[in-house]
C-alpha cells in the first residue's frame, strides 16, 4: 500500500482533533520547531502540515504570534452523521429520477432546475469542444464511419494517465478503458465482481443512480453511517464486514471525494484505510472519482487508487460534471479487473463515441482545460455559497446545511418530522424541481439535494425562497401531530 505522505498524515491527525473538540476553537498550537520535535520530523514538513491546516480553514496564522486552532463556524449546523441498518436489502428507486431529468434551465415556462445534478451550460467549456469536434470531423470523417477501438483513444487514455499523475496516482494506459458515461463504468465494474444478489457497500446517502444500477443488477445494497463532512466511516464498515451479515458483501462503491449528494470528502488516513480494509477481506473497491478535480482550494484531493499498490481498487470518472455532460465520455483503470471488464464493455455497448474522445484529448493536450477547471472551481464556489445562504435566510429555524469544499450539490435537513417528499410534490406544483432525499437511500424522510450549478439568477434565488415558505408551512401543520 502507498504510504500517505507525512505532512497530510499528521494534518489529518490535527484537524480531526480540532474538528471533533478535542483542541479548543482559538488555542495555540505549537510552533513550526516544536511541532516538528512533538512529531519527529523535519522542519519542513511542520511547515507544510500547518499550510496545509490553513488551506483548510481549521487553523489560523497570525503573524509574530504563532497558530491558533479555527474550528469551522457554518451559517447552521451541519446534518447530522447517518445510522442505517447496515443489512443488504434489495433497493427500489422511485420514479421522480426520471422527472427531473426534464428540466430546462433555458426555458422560463420549465421547472426551476435545482433537481438533476448538472453545472449550468454557461459554465462548460462548450465552444472549445464544439471547435474541436468539426476540426475532427472534417481532418477524420472515418471517426463518424466507424466504431473506434474497444479500450477507446489511445490519446485521451495517455492524457488521462498524465493527469492522474498529477496526484501521485499512477495508472497503466492499457487497463484504462474509455465508457459511457462514468455510470457505465460504475456498471461495468459491478458486473465484473458481483452475481445476482450479492451485496455491495454504498455510503448513507449514496447517489440514487448507483441504486439503480443496484437495482437492474439484482444485487443488494448494504448502507454504511457515513458522515456529511467526513464521508464513510471505515470503522462501521470493519464492524460489517467482520460479522456474520457481511459475509455476502462482494463489493464496495464509495465517492470519496466532494461526494453526491452530501458533498463528503474522506481523509486520506480514512482512505488509506479502506483500501487495507477491502483488500483484507476480498472485497472488491469501486472508486466514483466524478467530482474529484472539482475542489475549491488546495491541492486535489488523492484518489483511493493513490493507496492502491495492487490493482484492486477500479477508478471510475468521466467529463460530465467538468466538460460535456452530453458528450456521455467517461473511463474506469480497472486494475486487475481489466480483462472482465474489456469483455463486457464489447457486450454491453461495444465502443464510445470515437469523435468526442479525440475532440476532448484535444482540450486536454493544451492548458486550455486547466484555465477552464479554474474557472469552474471558482464559479462553482461562488454560486454554492450564494445558494447556501438564500437557504440560511429562507428555511425554517433548525435547519441543517451542509458546505461542501468541492463541487456544486447542496445537502440540507430539514427540522422536526420533515416529510421531503410532500414539499417535492408542493413544490413540484409551483413549477420548482429539487432531489428529495428518499432517493438516496433510506432514512432521509426529512433531507433534499439541491443543484448549485445553475447561475443564481432572480427566477433561482426566488424558488429558493419559496421552497423555504412551502417548508415552514409544512413543519406547521406537522407541529400538532409532534406534539
Amino acid at each position: 500500500m502507498a504510504d500517505i505522505p507525512a505532512y497530510r498524515r499528521i494534518a489529518d491527525e490535527i484537524g480531526k482533533l480540532i474538528l471533533e473538540g478535542h483542541i479548543a476553537d482559538g488555542a495555540r498550537l505549537p510552533a513550526v520547531r516544536e511541532l516538528a520535535m512533538q512529531r519527529g520530523t523535519s522542519v519542513t514538513t511542520a511547515v507544510e502540515v500547518l499550510r496545509l491546516l490553513e488551506r483548510r480553514d481549521l487553523v489560523e496564522a497570525r503573524p509574530r504570534v504563532g497558530y491558533f486552532a479555527r474550528r469551522p463556524r457554518p451559517g447552521v449546523p451541519e446534518p447530522a452523521m447517518s445510522r442505517p441498518r447496515m443489512q443488504a436489502r434489495q433497493v427500489r428507486v422511485s420514479d421522480v429520477v426520471a422527472q427531473m431529468f426534464s428540466a430546462d434551465g433555458d426555458d422560463a415556462s420549465r421547472p426551476v432546475p435545482l433537481g438533476a445534478a448538472l453545472p449550468g451550460p454557461e459554465l462548460l467549456h462548450s465552444a472549445a469542444l464544439q471547435r474541436a469536434t468539426a476540426r475532427w470531423t472534417r481532418r477524420s470523417p472515418r471517426l463518424l464511419t466507424g466504431y473506434g477501438l474497444l479500450d477507446g483513444s489511445p490519446r485521451l487514455r495517455r492524457r488521462l494517465a498524465a493527469r492522474y499523475l498529477r496526484c501521485a496516482t499512477p495508472l497503466d494506459v492499457p487497463e484504462l478503458l474509455i465508457t459511457n458515461g462514468c455510470m457505465e463504468a460504475i456498471n461495468l465494474a459491478l458486473r465484473a465482481v458481483c452475481r445476482p444478489r450479492d451485496g455491495v457497500i454504498v455510503e448513507s446517502p449514496c447517489y440514487f443512480g448507483f441504486l439503480q444500477v443496484l437495482e437492474a443488477l439484482g444485487l443488494k445494497a448494504c448502507e454504511v453511517p457515513t458522515h456529511p463532512r467526513t464521508g464513510l466511516s471505515v470503522a462501521a464498515v470493519e464492524r460489517l464486514l467482520s460479522a456474520a451479515n457481511g459475509r455476502g458483501i462482494r463489493a464496495c462503491i464509495v465517492s470519496p471525494t466532494n461526494s453526491n449528494p452530501s458533498g463528503a470528502t474522506m481523509s486520506d488516513a480514512d482512505k488509506a484505510a479502506l483500501v487495507a480494509l477491502c483488500r483484507r477481506h476480498g472485497v472488491a473497491l469501486i472508486e466514483d472519482d466524478l467530482y474529484g478535480e472539482l475542489q475549491f482550494s488546495g491541492a486535489r484531493p488523492l484518489p483511493l487508487r493513490h493507496f492502491d499498490t495492487h490493482g484492486e481498487v477500479m477508478l471510475c470518472g468521466s467529463f460530465s460534471k467538468t466538460l460535456a455532460p452530453g458528450a456521455r465520455v467517461g473511463w474506469i483503470a480497472a486494475g486487475r479487473h481489466a480483462a472482465e471488464v474489456r469483455r463486457l464493455k464489447f457486450a454491453v455497448s461495444v465502443t464510445t463515441a470515437p469523435l468526442l474522445q479525440e475532440a476532448i484529448a484535444d482540450l486536454l493536450e493544451g492548458g486550455a482545460y486547466d484555465r477552464h477547471l479554474r474557472r469552474l472551481r471558482a464559479e462553482c464556489e461562488r454560486q454554492l455559497r450564494q445558494v447556501t445562504q438564500w437557504v440560511i435566510e429562507a428555511f425554517p429555524v433548525g435547519t441543517r446545511v451542509m458546505q461542501p469544499q468541492g463541487g456544486f450539490l447542496l445537502w440540507v435537513q430539514l427540522p422536526g418530522a420533515a416529510d421531503a417528499m410532500a414539499l417535492y410534490r408542493g413544490a413540484a406544483d409551483e413549477g420548482i424541481e429539487f432531489a428529495p432525499g428518499p432517493l438516496f437511500g433510506s432514512g432521509f424522510a426529512d433531507c433534499l439535494r439541491i443543484n448549485c450549478g445553475q447561475r443564481p439568477t432572480r427566477r433561482i434565488e426566488d424558488a429558493i425562497r419559496r421552497l423555504g415558505v412551502l417548508a415552514a408551512e409544512l413543519a406547521t401543520d406537522l407541529a400538532p401531530r409532534a406534539a
